[in-house]
């Protein structure tokens, strides 16, 4: 899996991050792939590569989610909550300055998959 070609927001449907089609590449919209830039900036900033990820499926009520949990190898953690919820929301400014925990709501498991391969290329490796 490459990294997703950033296309205009209007190539891309409106209601998920990447556009996928059967052995296509996937798209993502100029739009989002800013916020999932300056999320990968924002890991970065908090932990200096190499870095560890460890990952644990789960529900909350009805929800699939993904905790997330990244280390460095001097013990600085940072826990992100991937949770499928049918439509993007990004940590604001406050939760990452403040947040313990950092929020992402995906539409489905699509866009889940391609997030995690993004957040690997983009974040984990090292400089």
């Amino acid at each position: 899996m490459s990294q997703p070609k950033v296309v205009k927001d209007n190539e891309v449907s409106p209601f998920v991050m990447f556009d996928v089609h059967p052995q296509g590449e996937a798209h993502i919209g100029e739009s989002d792939h800013l916020h999932l830039v300056k999320l990968c900036e924002k890991v970065r900033t908090r932990l200096t590569p190499p870095l560890a990820m460890s990952m644990r499926p789960h529900r909350v009520g009805m929800r699939n989610c993904l905790s997330l949990h990244l280390s460095n190898n001097i013990g600085v953690t940072l826990d992100l909550l991937i949770t499928l919820t049918g439509n993007t929301v990004w940590p604001d400014d406050n939760e990452y300055a403040k947040g313990t925990r950092w929020y992402v709501n995906l539409t489905d498991a699509t866009d889940m998959m391609w997030f995690l391969k993004t957040l690997e290329l983009m974040t984990f490796q090292e400089e």
